[in-house]
């Protein structure tokens, strides 16, 4: 009778152990600024994907629109690890890296994503990997492969067809200061606000106009607001993923070597989707919003911030270094 007894518990356990979820799936989490419909989000989705098929034990819970925290919220939580994993333009990293990136970001100053990618390959930003760690935070996107844009464009509420017109222009920014200095130097009025609350803040009259990756635009609605697209190509742009160096030294090697393989693989989803809806975004916004495309002269957006190159070396914001090392890349 015992001897029964102790087979229907072995049974029980058994059905048990089945019915019962893979306790050992561990979730990341993943925050995006962007919302449904980006590329972004197509990006992550594919991503998610890869991972979820790959050891079995990781799962991906994206978290789009700033769910978890803007970009300063987030970088925070990425480096304490209470959030797992980012993904947003490089350029959000420039309060944590400095110069390095304040080169990126300085308009007009490296001309196509071949020169942006060979630059974040080289030794000259090798210092920027390890300011990101020291600050709790590791690069996933190693290929650097995720082509942001697939060029950036200044979306306004008013007409801009010359460099004059920029004039008093208030223009959102995104917390980066040699951005923000270069569109004075242009002699816009920059408001720093928040991605997500931009669209409300042209239809406010809070700011005139926004600068974005072309792709961005169509799923922001900016061209409800502001129908004015105005082709900038200030600088390329990267879009990479990052993960918590908390949680990656809590993954094993298979996870950490799927999770670099996966994050390379959205890049190149997402270099694609971007490229892919560029045009069919402009025509459906002619349509929709009778927006009107300008071709602005950059050389005299350029000229304009000559004068700010010379300053931000003197200041040693930029460091003479780096300049040198941008102009000998592969153009």
């Amino acid at each position: 009778m015992i001897a029964r007894l102790l087979r229907h518990l072995a049974c029980l356990a058994l059905v048990l152990t089945l019915a019962a979820p893979a306790s050992a799936q561990r979730v990341l989490k993943i925050n995006e600024s962007l919302g449904p419909g980006s590329p972004e989000e197509f990006a992550l989705l594919h991503f998610k994907k890869l991972v979820e098929e790959g050891t079995g034990d990781l799962r991906i819970q994206i978290h789009l629109l700033d769910a978890l925290g803007k970009p300063d919220v987030a970088l925070e939580s990425l480096s304490t690890g209470s959030l797992e994993l980012y993904s947003g333009a490089l350029e959000y990293y420039a309060t944590i890296v400095g110069a390095e990136i304040n080169v990126i970001s300085l308009p007009f100053f490296i001309g196509t994503h071949e020169t942006l990618r060979a630059y974040l390959r080289s030794d000259a930003f090798k210092p920027a990997i390890d300011k990101l760690l020291a600050q709790g935070i590791r690069v996933l996107s190693t290929e650097w492969n995720a082509d942001r844009g697939p060029y950036r464009v200044l979306m306004s509420s008013k007409p801009v067809r010359d460099v004059k017109d920029l004039d008093g222009l208030k223009v959102r920014m995104f917390p980066n200061e040699v951005y923000q200095r270069s569109w004075t130097q242009l002699g816009t009025v920059p408001i720093q606000l928040a991605w997500t609350e931009t669209y409300l803040g042209i239809r406010q009259g809070t700011v005139n106009a926004v600068t974005s990756p072309l792709s961005l635009v169509r799923s922001m609605r900016f061209a409800e607001v502001a129908p004015y697209l105005i082709e900038i190509k200030e600088y390329p742009q990267t879009w990479p993923i990052m993960i918590s160096e908390r949680v990656w030294k809590t993954l094993n090697a298979t996870q950490q070597a799927l999770l670099v393989r996966a994050a390379n693989e959205a890049g190149k989803v997402y270099a694609a989707t971007t490229l892919e809806r560029a045009q069919k975004d402009i025509d459906a916004m002619k349509v929709e919003n009778k927006a009107e495309v300008i071709a602005i002269d950059r050389a005299a957006m350029r000229a304009r911030l000559e004068p700010l190159y010379t300053k931000l070396v003197q200041e040693k914001v930029v460091p003479q270094a780096l300049v040198d090392a941008v102009a000998k890349l592969p153009k």
